[in-house]
């Protein structure tokens, strides 16, 4: 074998080049993609700063149909070795909450530095090409770009990464490509993204960010919560447990959004708090009653679901009915999910290549020998906080040392 093609310039097709000169020096190696230069969707990951990986990594954090094809690929390049690896090509770690590591620097680009650094050491090709089509022939891959332009591979990675961020380079054309190979697909559902919800239940808290318990739900079944900075939007909600509950929106429909606002406190305590404030605030409106407790637009929100129309109602008049009404919103706001805000806003995609067709072992195609596989092209996606990339080097490193053994 001479020439090693790899389809995809995104963090799992970068890794994979670069584990495959690891493994066989003398390999002609060439990176084909499509945007103008290579990793750019890594430089959005993390707010800008690159989340790289997480300490508490298992295959627990993953979805998909078969969840555990992870195992492997996580044990043969584990969370210390990508820690030890980008360490070598100088990025140095710094642990922030729930095992999220970052760059130190704080800067994504250092990340795709080091990345880029590592395939120029290696004399790595990296050729600008939109690939439009792939066909098996004796000796190995033919690759065409819609430019036409036909380029050949003893052996071919597929990690042109999923449908996730289109702008950044994923675009799904990797799935058509496995397809033309004999691979199916399973249906592909855009993941760590904000949720839409009726916008009259939200627009007036637009712009607003309050630290709350998300929990999404099923007909009254409880399927996660989590619990951060949620930020109301013209179309809904996002923010850090937004993103991190979207995996279950992926995986189910019908669902309902509830919030706790005062999580640290029970409904009854809630209820005393409110009944408090009526005592010492009884010669204000209900336009004044929540200041200093709640965002004053949240407030009025609640005080309107609970019955009260208009803002001048005296906070003396409250009586226990409304009371109790106000801390029950308070403790369990619901919103309809309506759906995602889809592709273009999601960090990941839900579904991909069935695994079934491809070893666990090698990230080698069951169908279609000399044909291997990394990353987002996969059924499999993490949790938010990291895992996606950590998948991502872990599946590219072990594709890429396989692609390259004679």
């Amino acid at each position: 074998m001479k020439n090693l093609a790899i389809i995809g310039g995104g963090a799992s097709g970068m890794i994979s080049a670069i584990f495959a000169a690891y493994t066989n020096p003398q390999l002609n190696i060439t990176v084909y993609e499509r945007m103008d230069r290579v990793g750019k969707k890594l430089l959005a990951t993390g707010n800008g700063r690159c989340n790289y990986t997480n300490l508490n990594t298992c295959t627990a954090n993953y979805y998909g149909r078969f969840p555990k094809f992870t195992r492997h690929a996580l044990f043969s390049f584990t969370v210390d070795d990508t820690v030890n690896f980008f360490n070598r090509l100088g990025v140095f770690p710094k642990e922030e909450e729930n095992g999220k590591l970052y760059p130190y620097s704080g800067q994504a680009s250092a990340v795709l530095d080091a990345l880029r650094n590592e395939l120029s050491r290696l004399g790595i090709n990296t050729v600008r090409s939109d690939i439009a089509s792939v066909a098996r022939t004796k000796k190995g891959f033919k690759l065409t770009g819609k430019d036409e332009e036909v380029y050949y591979g003893d052996r071919m990675i597929i990690a042109a990464g999923g449908c996730a961020s289109p702008a950044l380079g994923s675009d799904g054309s990797g799935f058509k490509l496995l397809k033309s190979l004999g691979h199916h697909i399973t249906d592909l559902r855009p993941a760590l993204v904000q949720l839409k919800t009726p916008t009259d239940e939200v627009k007036s808290l637009q712009g607003i960010k309050i630290e709350g318990t998300l929990t999404l739900m099923s007909k009254d079944k409880v399927l996660g919560s989590d619990s951060g900075e949620i930020l109301f939007a013209d179309y809904g909600i996002s923010g850090p447990p937004v993103f991190q509950l979207s995996t279950i929106a992926a995986r189910h429909s019908g669902l309902t959004a509830a919030i706790d606002f005062m999580a640290e406190y029970s409904l009854r305590q809630v209820y005393d708090i409110l009944e408090s404030r009526k005592q010492h605030l009884s010669h204000l409106t209900m336009e004044s009653y929540f200041t200093g407790l709640l965002n004053k637009r949240l407030g009025n929100i609640i005080a309107r679901r609970a019955g009260i129309e208009k803002l001048s109602f005296k906070v003396s008049d409250l009586n226990k009915e409304l009371l109790w009404k106000m801390a029950a919103l308070i403790k369990d706001l619901r919103l309809e999910v309506l759906g995602t805000k889809g592709f273009a806003n999601a960090q990941v995609t839900a579904g991909g290549v069935y695994t079934e067709e491809v070893s666990p072992y090698t990230m080698e195609s069951r169908l279609c020998p000399g044909l291997y596989c990394a990353g987002e092209i996969y059924d499999i996606f993490g949790d938010c906080g990291g895992y996606n990339l950590q998948w991502a080097w872990s599946s590219g490193a072990l594709a890429g040392k396989n692609a390259a053994m004679d």
